[in-house]
C-alpha cells in the first residue's frame, strides 16, 4: 500500500488509503488501476496527471485543480468534490473516451462542466446544486436521484439523458437539446413552467410553483 504520491511517477495496481496531501502540487503522475480510499486531497493541484481505471471511495477532493489531467474509466463514490472546475481537465485525450466518468453519491456542488463532451457520464444520487452544465454534451447521461437545485442547463445536449427520480431541476426545453430525454412524475411537471403553463391545485385553487 502506497503511503504518498510523488510527481512524475507511474503507479499501477496501487492502493492509497487514508493518505493526506492537502494543498500540494502533483505534476505528471500516472495512475493505472489504482484505488483511493478515505484520502484527503483538498485544494491539491493535479497537473498533467492521468487516471486510468481508477476508483475513488470516500475521499475529500474539494477545490482540487485539474490542469491538463485526464480521466479514463474512473469512478468516484461517496466523495466530496465541491467546487471542482472539471473543464480544466484534458477531455480530448484518448483515455477520456474509453468509458465515461462516473459519480455515485458524491458532493458536486458548484462544479463546472461547461462545454465538455461527457456522453454517457453517470451522476447517480449526487448533490449537484448550482453545477454549471452549460453548452456540454451529455447525451445518454444518467442523473438518477441527483439533486439539481440551481444547476445550469443552457444549450446543453441532453438527448436520451435520464432524469428519472432526479430532483429540483429547472430545464428550459427551448434552450436545450432534448430528444427522448427521460423524466418521471411528479418532478417532470417542472418543465411546464418554461412553457407558460400554470398548474392549479384542484382543492385550494392556488397556482403551484415548481418548488411546491
Amino acid at each position: 500500500m502506497a503511503k504518498s504520491i510523488q510527481s512524475n511517477t507511474s503507479y499501477e495496481d496501487e492502493t492509497f488509503k487514508r493518505i493526506t496531501q492537502k494543498g500540494e502540487n502533483i505534476v505528471g503522475a500516472t495512475f493505472s488501476d489504482c484505488i483511493f480510499q478515505h484520502c484527503d486531497f483538498n485544494e491539491t493541484q493535479f497537473v498533467d496527471c492521468r487516471f486510468i481505471g481508477c476508483d475513488f471511495t470516500d475521499c475529500t477532493l474539494k477545490l482540487i485543480v485539474l490542469g491538463g489531467t485526464t480521466f479514463g474509466t474512473t469512478t468516484f463514490a461517496d466523495c466530496d468534490l465541491m467546487g471542482v472546475n472539471w473543464a480544466d481537465a484534458n477531455w480530448s485525450d484518448w483515455a477520456s473516451k474509453i468509458e465515461p466518468i462516473a459519480f455515485d453519491t458524491c458532493n458536486l456542488k458548484y462544479g463546472v462542466f461547461v462545454g465538455l463532451e461527457l456522453n454517457g457520464a453517470k451522476f447517480i444520487g449526487c448533490d449537484a446544486q448550482e453545477v454549471n452544465f452549460a453548452e456540454a454534451s451529455l447525451q445518454k447521461a444518467n442523473f438518477t436521484k441527483t439533486k439539481l437545485a440551481g444547476a445550469i442547463f443552457l444549450r446543453t445536449n441532453l438527448t436520451e439523458a435520464n432524469f428519472v427520480d432526479a430532483e429540483n431541476y429547472a430545464i428550459n426545453i427551448h434552450d436545450n437539446i432534448m430528444k427522448d430525454t427521460r423524466f418521471s412524475l411528479p418532478e417532470a411537471t417542472r418543465l411546464l413552467h418554461f412553457l407558460g403553463i400554470k398548474l392549479i391545485d384542484a382543492d385550494s385553487g392556488q397556482e403551484l410553483t415548481p418548488d411546491d
